[in-house]
């Protein structure tokens, strides 16, 4: 017999761009299709479930439980494809530098 709607905790589960646990520092986007402003929210994993959804506990006081597909790790780096101004741990805002690239000409002697 099971507790009836209690889900089954989990050690870690993997997100978008690693694993997380409890205690974890993410953030997520609540994007325009979700009705969202396209903003990046911070917040600490409070729960993890074996079903790979997780329990955040955003900075500002909000709660959400879902699929920590949607879920980047803070320590990371800001995700792939972040629009400029995307924020980071301690308030950072990830701003990227253009790279000159170089070609490099590479021989095999002897």
């Amino acid at each position: 017999m099971g507790c009836g709607g209690s889900k089954r905790q989990a050690q870690s589960t993997q997100c978008a761009n690693g694993h997380v646990t409890v205690n974890s520092r993410v953030q997520t986007q609540y994007t325009r299709a979700e009705g969202g402003d396209d903003q990046w929210y911070q917040g600490t994993i409070k729960a993890v479930y074996a079903d790979g959804t997780v329990k955040i506990l955003y900075d500002d006081g909000d709660k959400w439980t879902g699929h920590a597909g949607s879920v980047w790790l803070l320590q990371a780096g800001p995700p792939m494809g972040a629009p400029m101004g995307a924020p980071m741990e301690g308030g950072q805002v990830y701003q990227a530098q253009p790279i000159q690239a170089q070609v490099i000409q590479a021989q095999v002697v002897g």
